[in-house]
């Protein structure tokens, strides 16, 4: 019997490291569900992530089927992709399915009646994938064996399927005439039957303890779980945000012999990663969730991994995320995402926020167990004005939350991303390549573009771009590393956002000069050059030779708050001070004696306490341990600040030293994210790591006095 050959690519362009580090569980649980489904013919299968790998798969395993995940990332490869398999072979099914199309994901059904003209869209998307022979609108394992049993009748051969020109359930193409867009009957996923804890999803086998994700586990992906599909909520900027489809979960004792199998497998390699990724839109939202956590603590124990996990605090029942941190020794991460403050933004995007005492309580429940405690914002929402906006930093900053501004995806499968939306709103849209998103294949450059908003009715372009270069500032001293600094300023009754304005402000002045003034410069220009007006002006820029090469060197196209937030710390020495010099000119306290004592001390504990900059130099003496004198004791102090101030002026003598765990996992995590430069690896361990304890960059220290 011939075998069926299929080809599932989950593609991450990996030039100068990849945008997305996470092993591909979503083609596993295809490649399961196909492997256990398909019974008529026997099933040969390869995954795969890497394009050059991919490429090399189409020309000598010769695949019957390719299939890829088409996201806002890898779309232009994906596409790509289906071209190569079709100039290799004009019968191989090319396959395409993921959030990246204008239906999104979840839609029940694709008329031409919208007023967003979703039809249209999805029909025009089709047009311009010439060799792209079907796309999945519904999830992908219940489609995938649909369009299989379809090819297998078609005796495996594309043409016998196309010239019935009959639409293929969960699946959308174009017909023969190419005058319009079959669109095939809805495709329920699998476990909708019963509640969340009827655990349908059982029905699919495990990737991984099958051996399908083994060629994975190899410490430089980070193993991905999804616990639960599906979003109950409909955040218009999300593209998920359309899915009425039920949450189906998979069962917790299925799951747990997912994490005793990956446990075992990583902790037997010395240099892996020791992170996990939850994707689900809302991990903890479940009572289930906590009890996994009480399991995945059996593996905790037994292997000390994972040692930090990956997730997104849900929308409701946060209490939840904080009792699976706490069992899982304070080793999830646990942030906020309000995307704005303003309340009609809020309801405009079909979000619904706690009240402030309510947020206030959660940030202090974070605080506890020592966390840094930060909230996404988006810019620019519907409705929110820059003035709104730098409302919603001040309330954030003087409640020591760290803000990170992003700026507006216009996602084609999202609310915001569609045209009824984008003229309600009169957004205004430019196009930016996305950060690492890029490679050359067989001579051809290809480049992945997102759609940004970058001005509305209520924020105008010149709006955008001061709200956009004060979340660099924002960024750099909401940092961990200056939590010391709010603290103090915070006891002298500085404003930490009045701070943030007046450091912003000098930083710009003529007469200001310093390493940090060149680094806000660079951003400010860099974030205005990468715009442009269409997504074709974007990718002809980056495909030009001589712009390609600065693409890979790191010179432009990288996430830029990373970049120059990772630029900045590494020059850190410089920035404290400048910081503490702004306080004692602009805050009418330098004739305080206990200020002055207090920023002398600790600016020189601040600029001697972090291994920042060894990180990346191996040519230095691990065992150097040196004292450090200082009359205010800071270290003390930050952890007994509710003591009165003054209790701690005095002559302290402390011993610092480096940690060579410390940096030989720091290193390991950079390695893992493989970049061109210093700054750009830096910049994405620093993105990974927003909320994280920030201690591991830090010397170590003993009191000696």
């Amino acid at each position: 019997m011939r075998k069926l050959k299929i080809l599932l690519c989950d593609p991450r362009h990996s030039t100068i490291g990849s945008h997305v580090t996470s092993i591909p569980i979503g083609i596993g649980y295809i490649a399961s569900y196909i492997k256990k489904k398909i019974k008529n013919i026997k099933v040969d299968i390869i995954l795969e992530v890497d394009p050059d790998k991919i490429i090399s798969n189409i020309k000598t395993f010769n695949p019957d089927i390719v299939a890829s995940s088409n996201y806002v990332w890898n779309s232009q490869i994906s596409n790509f992709i289906c071209s190569e398999a079709k100039k290799n072979n004009l019968n191989t099914l090319c396959l395409l399915g993921g959030p990246e199309f204008p239906a999104g994901t979840g839609a029940r059904q694709i008329e031409n009646n919208y007023k967003d003209k979703t039809y249209d869209k999805c029909f025009e998307f089709m047009l311009n994938r010439p060799f792209v022979d079907y796309f999945s609108y519904t999830d992908g394992e219940v489609s995938m064996i649909e369009i299989i049993n379809k090819f297998i009748e078609s005796n495996l051969l594309v043409t016998e399927m196309k010239k019935k020109d009959v639409p293929i359930k969960g699946w959308v193409n174009i017909s023969k005439d190419k005058k319009k867009l079959l669109v095939g009957e809805y495709i329920p996923r699998v476990g909708l039957d019963g509640s969340v804890k009827a655990s349908g999803r059982d029905e699919i086998p495990s990737p991984y303890t099958t051996g399908l994700l083994d060629k994975f586990l190899d410490g430089t992906l980070i193993p991905a779980f999804e616990t639960a599909r599906g979003c109950p909520f409909l955040c218009t900027f999300c593209d998920q945000g359309l899915d009425m489809s039920k949450i189906t979960a998979f069962s917790v004792n299925r799951l747990m012999e997912e994490f005793w199998y990956v446990g075992k497998k990583m902790s037997q390699i010395e240099d892996g990663t020791k992170t996990v990724d939850i994707f689900d839109s809302n991990w903890g939202i479940f009572e289930k969730d906590v009890e996994l956590a009480y399991k995945i603590l059996e593996v905790m124990n037994e292997y000390d991994w994972p040692q930090y996990i990956q997730c997104l605090t849900p929308k409701s029942n946060r209490e939840n995320l904080l009792k699976i941190n706490d069992k899982l020794k304070n080793r999830v991460q646990v942030g906020l995402s309000m995307q704005s403050i303003n309340p009609i933004t809020l309801t405009d995007i079909k979000r619904k926020n706690w009240t402030i005492n309510q947020y206030l309580e959660y940030v202090e429940e974070i605080r506890k167990r020592g966390k840094n405690v930060s909230s996404e914002l988006i810019i620019p929402l519907p409705e929110e004005t820059k003035e709104t906006f730098f409302e919603g930093v001040n309330f954030l900053l003087d409640n020591n939350v760290s803000p990170n501004v992003y700026t507006l995806m216009m996602l084609c499968g999202a609310e915001l991303g569609r045209d009824l939306a984008i003229k309600k709103n009169n957004m205004k849209s430019k196009y930016r390549i996305l950060p690492k998103s890029f490679g050359k294949y067989k001579e051809k450059i290809v480049v992945e573009t997102e759609r940004i908003c970058v001005g509305t009715n209520a924020m105008s372009f010149q709006d955008y771009l001061e709200c956009r270069n004060y979340s660099f500032i924002l960024r750099l001293i909401s940092h961990q590393s200056f939590l010391p600094i709010y603290k103090i300023a915070k006891e002298f009754d500085i404003g930490w956002y009045e701070l943030s304005k007046k450091l912003t402000e000098l930083i710009q002045k003529e007469e200001f000069e310093g390493k940090l003034k060149d680094i806000f410069n660079e951003f400010c220009k860099e974030s205005l050059n990468e715009l442009f007006d269409s997504e074709k002006e974007a990718i002809d820029f980056y495909s030009d030779e001589k712009n390609y090469k600065l693409l890979k060197s790191g010179d432009i196209g990288d996430n830029l708050i990373g970049k120059y937030t990772a630029k900045a710390l590494l020059e850190i020495n410089e920035i404290v001070p400048t910081i503490f010099k702004l306080m004692n000119s602009e805050f009418n306290i330098k004739e305080n004696e206990n200020f002055k004592k207090v920023s002398l001390a600790s600016e020189k504990w601040l600029t001697n306490i972090f291994m920042i900059d060894k990180i990346f130099n191996d040519n230095f003496n691990h065992e150097t341990k040196y004292n450090l004198k200082i009359d205010f004791d800071l270290p003390q102090w930050l952890e007994r600040e509710k003591q009165p101030i003054i209790n701690f002026f005095k002559d302290s003598h402390y011993e610092l030293s480096y940690d060579k765990n410390k940096l030989k996992y720091l290193r390991n995590e950079l390695r893992i994210l493989s970049a061109s430069t210093k700054e750009i690896a830096l910049g994405k361990l620093l993105m990974q790591q927003t909320g994280r304890d920030f201690s591991s960059f830090e010397k170590e220290y003993s009191k000696i006095n």
